[in-house]
């Protein structure tokens, strides 16, 4: 029933990888690929998981918040989004650094910083999903409400995707 959702969030599971090949490339010390692999992170971010986590934020979570009877769930879950968003504004803002500059001892420090909570993040995020929204909405629902939850789901994040031209749009107040 909700098997389109976990498998949109097995898409994500290889940005564990792609934060494991940037921290590679800070200890390998190649300044080309260690712009290349953070622009190919950020732009996984930016321009996927980010407008999808938007777009769970105002179809999802209404629905969860209402089958469960509490907001508890979602409150930290979109702790966790707006965590992953102000890391991915800080990694992009360290990548800037190192188009500018290269990379010196402070920002290899502050980077591997904001990689380490980015997973940390990732990962809670992916956790919480899968136990507390994913369950629930399994029980709770029919298979047409699931399959329209997941359609409204993938149009909102199609619909952020052209508003904020991919670049994120990380509002996540959700209407």
């Amino acid at each position: 029933m909700t098997d389109p959702m976990c498998e949109k969030h097995r898409e994500f599971v290889p940005l564990i990888a792609a934060i494991d090949r940037v921290e590679g490339e800070i200890e390998d010390g190649s300044p080309i690929l260690l712009r290349a692999e953070t622009g190919g992170l950020l732009d996984t971010l930016e321009h996927d998981l980010i407008p999808h986590a938007v777009g769970e934020g105002r179809t999802v979570f209404p629905v969860l918040r209402r089958v469960a009877g509490t907001d508890e769930v979602t409150k930290e879950m979109l702790h966790e989004h707006r965590e992953i968003a102000r890391l991915t504004d800080e990694l992009e803002r360290i990548q800037g650094e190192l188009l500018k500059a290269g990379l010196g001892g402070e920002q290899e420090a502050q980077m591997r910083k904001i990689l380490t909570d980015l997973r940390g993040a990732v990962e809670r995020h992916f956790a919480q999903e899968e136990q507390a929204c994913f369950k629930v909405l399994k029980t709770e629902l029919s298979p047409e409400e699931a399959e329209e939850l997941y359609a409204a789901m993938e149009k909102a994040t199609h619909e952020i995707r052209r508003t904020y031209g991919c670049g994120g749009g990380r509002d996540f107040d959700e209407t």
